[in-house]
């Protein structure tokens, strides 16, 4: 598979610009045209779109786009900042140019030129990951009717919308263009994308990757990395993405016209450009969360009951049998939102998320989203029947996480973390909270098998999956010269050790940490979804071999002493 870099940044709107902070996103120049496909921008007509250009010996050249988000920072794709070897290069052979609409006519009125002082990239990029990278510039910009910041992006799923592509990117007849054009297209939903060509984006969309374009020949090319496909809603413009990579052609360097490109999606990378710049803006979805350290119940004492005693129910009419899970069938999972490794929890009670310590720092998650079903949708449908449709899923900020006290990095004991909400969660028929097994007699249960769900890894490409799924996991204890015994001491009491017998069965995945182990269960005069582990480590592949959970009996009595009104 041949892929061609590029870079489309993502100009959507969101909201209101919030009149306390800089403004953004907005034009200073009337526009008495509306915009079609393919066609001359107008001077200021996007005057967030910035030039990089390299420096090589005594001459310099343009190699990409760019969108100004701030007077001092500007995003671009990461491969940009490289040389044709794929090597870093240093700041000061960088520069940018504002106010450009012409590339082969500069008009000195209206440019700016601005060194840069740092390049900051997201740690290490591989192939078509993580391609985004901000550049600290070395002067203050200023502001004029033709130089303006964007606003950035904080809409996690932007199917469907339709947006502006700009960038002096390679035209049909494969010239560069020197006049700035824009052309419309709309955000893809991956599915959608990775059918149209799954030799191109199979192995390679993930959550902090989106598609958009046309297949039929409107689409960005070689020339437009960096550039920004922009989206307005209430008269402002946001950036939300870098366009990634496309198909090439004729086994050269051009980009393939007819299809649909892969954009980095920045919503995924926010915290990161919010520690970086400190912009205002974003300073609400960076939640500094406080991380607590768990306390040792003490026997003599009786705790409050916090945990709800109508739990663990679903819509049973609505659950049909196979691996994919259906919707409404675990209303109480819980996706963690952080900036970098995927992880889940469960819903617990109105304001806690049941999950593990190692999902819960190094980054910490910030919010909780519940109510989930397929990750690259925010409303989703029951495939049975289209018309059906569960609400909207929803974003808690978290208040503070409790951590057991005495986990151990070493063997992974005592891997438990209790996230608590700042708000009380409504409850919903997609968003339950599920039973804990607070009885003896649930403590004594024993089973041949569990049932397991989450998005984790379902192919060899480690691609997360999209749609929740589930499986049967046989109740199988660890033989004693399993794997993770080697490499991890095994707690009987505290951890509950599983290994699948043939490798072609259903096992806990990369992805699935922090997820549930249960059972359906007779409790409370009905049948109820209990859940007894939670996914702590396995192996590094899916397959066969043992994987250990968390044992959520053996913590009832911390977990109740650890949770407040």
């Amino acid at each position: 598979m041949k892929v061609c870099s590029l870079v489309l940044i993502w100009l959507i709107s969101e909201s209101t610009v919030d009149a306390d902070s800089f403004e953004c996103g907005r034009r200073k120049i009337k526009l008495n045209k509306a915009i079609v496909r393919g066609q001359d921008t107008s001077p200021g007509e996007w005057p967030w779109h910035a030039a990089v250009y390299r420096r090589t010996g005594f001459s310099d050249s343009y190699v990409c786009g760019g969108t100004l988000i701030s007077d001092k920072f500007l995003l671009t794709a990461d491969h940009c900042t490289k040389d044709d070897n794929g090597n870093g290069l240093v700041s000061k052979r960088i520069f940018i140019r504002l106010g450009v609409h012409n590339l082969q006519a500069l008009n000195l009125q209206t440019l700016q030129q601005h060194d840069v002082l740092h390049v900051h990239r997201f740690g290490y990029s591989k192939g078509v990951k993580n391609d985004i990278a901000i550049l600290e510039l070395s002067t203050e910009v200023r502001f004029t009717e033709y130089v303006q910041p964007a606003c950035i992006n904080q809409v996690p799923d932007l199917t469907d919308q339709l947006g502006t592509v700009v960038g002096w990117g390679v035209t049909e007849t494969d010239a560069l263009t020197p006049v700035l054009k824009s052309s419309r297209m709309p955000a893809i939903g991956s599915i959608q994308c990775i059918e149209s060509d799954r030799d191109i984006f199979g192995a390679t969309l993930d959550r902090s990757l989106f598609c958009a374009g046309y297949t039929n020949g409107t689409t960005v090319c070689n020339g437009d990395s960096g550039g920004g496909i922009h989206f307005e809603r209430d008269g402002a413009w946001y950036v939300g993405g870098l366009v990634s990579f496309t198909g090439v052609r004729d086994s050269g360097h051009l980009c393939r016209t007819k299809g649909y490109a892969g954009f980095t999606n920045v919503f995924h990378f926010l915290p990161w450009i919010w520690n970086i710049t400190q912009l205002t803006s974003l300073a609400q979805k960076n939640n500094v969360v406080t991380l607590h350290t768990g306390e040792d119940p003490i026997s003599s004492r009786t705790y409050p009951n916090y945990l709800p005693r109508n739990c663990g129910t679903r819509i049973v009419n609505r659950i049909t049998r196979g691996q994919r899970a259906n919707l409404y069938e675990f209303p109480w999972m819980a996706v963690l939102v952080s900036d970098e490794d995927f992880c889940m929890g469960t819903l617990i009670s109105k304001r806690y998320v049941l999950t593990t310590i190692q999902c819960s720092r190094n980054p910490s998650p910030y919010q909780v989203k519940l109510g989930d079903y397929d990750i690259h949708r925010d409303r989703d449908c029951n495939v049975n029947d289209p018309t059906d449709c569960a609400p909207s899923t929803r974003l808690y900020d978290i208040e503070f996480i409790v951590l057991h006290q005495s986990y151990s990095r070493e063997t992974r004991h005592n891997d438990i973390a209790l996230v608590r909400l700042k708000t009380e969660v409504s409850f919903d028929d997609h968003i339950q909270p599920v039973c804990l097994p607070v009885t003896p007699q649930l403590q004594r249960m024993t089973f041949t098998e569990f049932t397991i769900a989450g998005w984790g890894v379902t192919d060899q490409a480690d691609n997360l999956a999209s749609i929740l799924q589930k499986a049967k996991v046989p109740a199988t204890e660890c033989n004693t010269h399993s794997i993770a015994r080697k490499r991890f001491p095994v707690d009987s009491a505290s951890q509950i050790c599983l290994e699948l017998v043939t490798s072609d069965g259903p096992i806990a995945c990369i992805g699935d940490l922090g997820g549930l182990l249960g059972n359906t269960v007779q409790f409370d005069n009905g049948l109820r979804f209990v859940q007894f582990g939670v996914v702590s480590y396995g192996k590094a592949a899916c397959g066969k071999g043992p994987w250990i959970y968390t044992n959520v009996t053996h913590f009832m009595p911390w977990i109740r002493a650890n949770l407040a009104a």
